[in-house]
């Protein structure tokens, strides 16, 4: 079991209209003022021109950026061919009656995410058993203003299901507080919890395990934002002043948290102990095991793993504990000690280490504990697999044969219940969830997903290798329509990611489906520093590695350029947040291999991320200035520190969500405003900012419609398709 992580962001004013910016000639958007700050790291000096664009409440700044995204979006809204892209993307997104996602289960409940045909948000739902109907329990929708909205983060039921924590946020923001429901009549209690991270419930289910970050002085460093974080309990039905911490920072005698580190704990029905877990942004944690019945006291606790023994998900059951540890085995294995006595040394191997990964997608679990058996997710290349363990001693895990040609993107199981949900997807068909029953060995459709009437049936897909410069095999998927001619002449979006050890599995998207039926190809270069082929793979693409993962994606590039599938002119490349570090420096070191590029919420200026809200928590991902090694990797990493005056740079599209809690929106305008003064080709720079957005996790159905008809119609514009040339360009 992993919890998810969410830090809250700077909530910043609305946008100015841009309707009164489109004319025959639009004007120029204004240049930023530099004003240079010169830093020296370990004797090299790293000059920052537009340093002051880090005080977002600057009036200088506000006024910038907004001016920056009146006219980009005038520009990309004058295109003739936009609307009609837009509409028929927003066709497909809507092609289903309904989509479900995000599937749990709690006792009797199955809970879900449900978007009806044309609505922007999806809401909860619940059914009970099988034989009765769904009942709403959620429905953000209702607080959709059109300019702006609430997004429901996360959700969790209850062991028993008898109850449901749901969290929401303002604008994308994920600046949370969550709040608690009986599932049997919708009813909302009273109590609110604030500052909120994430939780678990007791065995019982009548107390609420949660993460709640501190209460910040007025004037306090945005990078203080959630350190020295502690879990709560609260007891539902009462008050939450009289929430009591029962771990995290300096909570428990003797288990030493750091600032920048999370403490929560976690309980497991049918067990009588409760985990305690210390972690990163990093997988690997440190485990410590107590009885349940002690949590409260702060005593009790006993260390299981620590950091060295690289142990990445645990889950109890009954009276073992098993752990998915990366020790001495590069792609993973699982063991099983007593939890009365989990002594690392004597362990069982009951999953021994195989060219399978035990990795999935970021905030995914590998572990599913059912009542009958330990259900497991694990990759090989990226490809999902699920297998059974059943608890009995000696036992092997057996595959679990897949109903249709796929991979497995999710499982999702009951501790009181045997079998499992199995979600199913792959690059060109829409998925289903599937019921495992361990009794038949058989999968049956759940049939929460119901048929589209224009879901494609010609798209293909293929999986090839290419040659990174240290001749490294990169996997790379490609998608495109049945007939497509591999002439060099096909526009093409290549996209990666490359950081936290993720695995990009294969999934259909309908975001992608109107580029594919126009004719446009679709790639994903599973570059280094994922997690593909297990740590080796993320480490091999990480810290002082980190040019690996750029290295991997130019070679993917350059294939894809040698068979044809595309050309120099015909290649736009994308990727958004810590995937910036990837396309950003792709675009610095090789600015000659790329027709256009967009840059969404990017991490772009590595060095000066630690004083972010989010940055002092992921150093153990991509490191410190507070280190010589840490710097040179960060130096290296940075796109921002390698844009030079004079380059003939492709165009770029560079995106901020005013609400990103995971990276400062100042990331981007240093980014747009470096790039805008260095570039000698004379292709267009262009700056977006989203002001009812944040990171893009929780973006509404039109925000994801508008989002991705500007990347792909700004690509479209770059490869010089005549009903994508902006009309507010022309003389």
């Amino acid at each position: 079991m992993r919890l998810n992580r969410f830090v809250p962001a700077m909530y910043l004013t609305s946008c100015l209209s841009a309707a009164g910016l489109l004319h025959a000639q639009l004007a120029k958007p204004p240049v930023a003022p530099v004003q240079t700050a010169v830093d020296t790291y370990y004797g090299q000096k790293v000059e920052d021109p537009y340093r002051s664009m880090e005080n977002q409440k600057d009036p200088a700044v506000i006024a910038w950026m907004k001016a920056q995204a009146d006219y980009t979006r005038a520009v990309l809204d004058s295109m003739p061919g936009r609307k009609a892209f837009a509409a028929k993307m927003e066709t497909y997104m809507n092609a289903a009656e309904y989509t479900i996602s995000d599937v749990q289960l709690g006792g009797k409940y199955t809970f879900y995410r449900k978007r009806k045909q044309g609505q922007n948000l999806a809401a909860l739902y619940v059914r009970e058993g099988t034989g009765k109907a769904e009942r709403l329990l959620f429905d953000p929708n209702k607080f959709d203003t059109g300019t702006s909205h609430i997004s429901l983060d996360q959700y969790t039921p209850s062991w028993d299901g008898k109850y449901v924590l749901i969290a929401t946020s303002p604008g994308g923001s994920e600046d949370m507080t969550a709040h608690i429901f009986k599932t049997a009549t919708g009813e909302q209690l009273p109590e609110s919890l604030e500052r909120f991270e994430g939780a678990s419930f007791s065995e019982d289910g009548e107390t609420v395990y949660y993460i709640q970050l501190r209460k910040l002085a007025p004037g306090a460093p945005a990078s203080d934002k959630y350190k020295r974080n502690k879990t709560l309990a609260h007891k539902i039905g009462t008050d939450v002043s009289a929430d009591q911490a029962v771990f995290g920072y300096d909570v428990v005698p003797g288990i030493k948290i750091a600032e920048e580190e999370f403490g929560f704990v976690l309980f497991w029905p049918g067990s009588p102990y409760a985990l305690g877990i210390v972690g990163t942004v990093l997988p690997a944690n440190e485990v410590y095991i107590a009885p349940a019945s002690a949590i409260g006291t702060k005593t009790g606790w006993k260390k299981v793993a620590g950091y060295e023994d690289n142990v990445t998900e645990f889950d109890l059951a009954g009276n073992d504990l098993y752990l998915v540890t990366f020790k001495d085995a590069s792609n993973g294995k699982i063991l099983r000690v007593p939890a009365a006595d989990p002594d690392l040394s004597k362990a069982e191997v009951v999953v021994p280490a195989s060219d399978a990964v035990l990795k999935a997608g970021l905030g995914q679990s590998i572990l599913h504990p059912a009542k009958d058996a330990l259900y497991i997710l694990e990759t090989e290349a990226g490809i999902g697999e699920a297998l059974r363990l059943s608890y009995q001693p000696g036992s092997k895990p057996q595959a679990i044969a897949l109903p249709f040609d796929g991979g497995v993107d999710d499982v999702v199981t009951d501790p009181t219940e045997p079998g499992a949900l199995i979600d199913m997807a792959s690059w060109t068909k829409p998925g289903d969830y599937y019921r495992y029953d361990p009794a038949t060995s058989t999968s049956v459709a759940m049939g929460l997903e119901p048929e589209s009437a224009i879901d494609p049936t010609d798209f293909v897909s293929e999986e090839r290798r290419a040659t990174a410069p240290d001749g490294t095999q990169i996997p790379l998927s490609i998608v495109y329509k049945k007939g497509t001619r591999l002439d060099g002449s096909n526009p093409t979006a290549l996209i990666g990611y490359g950081a936290y050890g993720d695995v990009w599995k294969p999934g259909f998207s309908r975001r992608y489906s109107e580029w594919i039926e126009r004719g446009g190809i679709l790639a994903v270069a599973h570059v280094r520093g994922g997690g593909e082929f297990g740590e080796a793979w993320h480490l091999a693409g990480q810290k002082l590695t980190k040019p690996n993962t750029w290295r991997d994606f130019i070679a993917s590039a350059q294939y894809l350029i040698d068979h044809k599938y595309t050309s120099t002119p015909k290649l736009g490349i994308w990727s958004q947040s810590a995937g910036w570090i990837l396309i950003g420096r792709a675009v610095t070191e090789r600015p000659d291999l790329f027709g256009a590029a967009v840059d969404g919420v990017p991490c772009s200026d590595m060095l000066r991320f630690e004083t972010g809200e989010n940055g002092p928590v992921n150093a153990p991902e991509f490191g410190s200035v507070a280190t010589e090694d840490g710097f040179k990797g960060l130096y290296e990493m940075s796109a921002y520190a390698h844009v030079k005056a004079g380059t003939n740079c492709p165009a770029i599209l560079v995106t901020a969500g005013a609400n990103d809690p995971r990276v400062d929106p100042w990331q981007g305008a240093k980014m747009a405003a470096r790039l805008q003064a260095a570039t000698a080709s004379g292709k267009p720079i262009l700056f977006r900012v989203n002001y009812d957005a944040g990171h893009g996790l929780t973006d509404t159905v039109s925000q994801q419609v508008s989002d991705w008809t500007d990347i792909f119609t700004f690509f479209l514009w770059q490869f010089g398709e005549k009903d994508f040339q902006p009309q507010a360009l022309k003389p």
